[in-house]
């Protein structure tokens, strides 16, 4: 689940060889990547419940456990039935992922009422374990959709949590699959190109809105997404995920199109792309109102 080790140096010899690779031989020399990368998989990668905030009394379980179960039966609804949290219980997600816990806890005592208190705890937390996951070695799927919830639901950090979000999944090989694979597609191999779909959502989200490029291009695996909806694990929620991904295709292009400047007039060459688009958009409307209204 990860990239290959760094290349070994360059033989003697093969001198202009040796003078292409000198950069990155010396880099190795230095970061010693080979030590780094090596055997990922075989150590731990989930929270632990005897070390976590909530086992060290920062918050109450009891209010954990209530916190949690708002998360489940609400907020959770609103990220496409929720595909972002796969686990029924406090206890699952404690076991899996330390950010994925607070972040859970913290959008979910910004929503209701009461839950100032514990927000104050967790944001603070989660802020944390977040800055420590950038120069983690070891981190787990449920890393991923923790700050991918964190980016729907705080907006202060929503861009700076999807990017890193987007970094730890590439080195989880998540962008690494095919669509042809999806009939005979394991549950875990259907999961993880979920949740790569679910972070180019995320992506393009908070990117092209505020005239950011996004970190994830459009390659063949996104423009033809909609192959995942023939596995047969996929669901109505698979399918408002993909609606969204088809349509920040087509924004992803008309962004590429007209730019970001938003001052810029548009040429009298540049209508026939602008009716083009707004076909576009009213076919997605289309196409999906009738998949969504099955």
């Amino acid at each position: 689940m990860t990239r290959q080790n760094s290349a070994d140096e360059a033989p003697q010899g093969r001198h202009e060889e040796a003078i292409l690779n000198t950069p990155m031989a010396s880099l190795y020399e230095v970061t010693k990547l080979r030590n780094i990368r090596s055997n990922l998989a075989v150590l731990p990668t989930g929270g632990t419940q005897q070390s976590d905030f909530i086992s060290q009394g920062k918050l109450g379980l009891r209010d954990a456990e209530a916190l949690f179960s708002t998360f489940r039966e609400t907020l959770n609804a609103y990220l496409w039935g929720g595909l972002a949290l796969v686990h029924t219980t406090l206890e699952a997600a404690r076991a899996s992922s330390t950010i994925l816990t607070a972040a859970v806890l913290t959008v979910t005592a910004l929503h209701v009422h009461d839950g100032a208190a514990a927000f104050d705890i967790c944001y603070p937390i989660f802020l944390e374990l977040t800055s420590h996951s950038i120069f983690a070695r070891y981190h787990t799927l449920d890393d991923v959709r923790g700050l991918c919830i964190g980016a729907f639901w705080l907006s202060d950090v929503s861009w700076k949590l999807s990017g890193l979000a987007v970094r730890i999944a590439i080195e989880l090989n998540l962008h690494q699959f095919t669509t042809e694979s999806f009939r005979n597609a394991t549950a875990q191999e259907f999961e993880k190109a979920r949740l790569w779909y679910l972070l180019y959502v995320c992506d393009h989200h908070f990117s092209i809105a505020y005239g950011r490029p996004p970190m994830i291009n459009e390659s063949g695996i996104i423009t033809s997404h909609e192959s995942a909806l023939l596995a047969p694990m996929a669901t109505t929620s698979d399918l408002r995920l993909h609606s969204q991904v088809s349509i920040f295709i087509i924004l992803s292009r008309i962004s590429q199109t007209f730019g970001s400047e938003r001052s810029k007039m548009i040429d009298d060459s540049e209508f026939r792309s602008l009716r083009q688009y707004d076909l576009e958009l009213g076919l997605w409307r289309d196409h999906w109102e009738q998949l969504l209204g099955k």
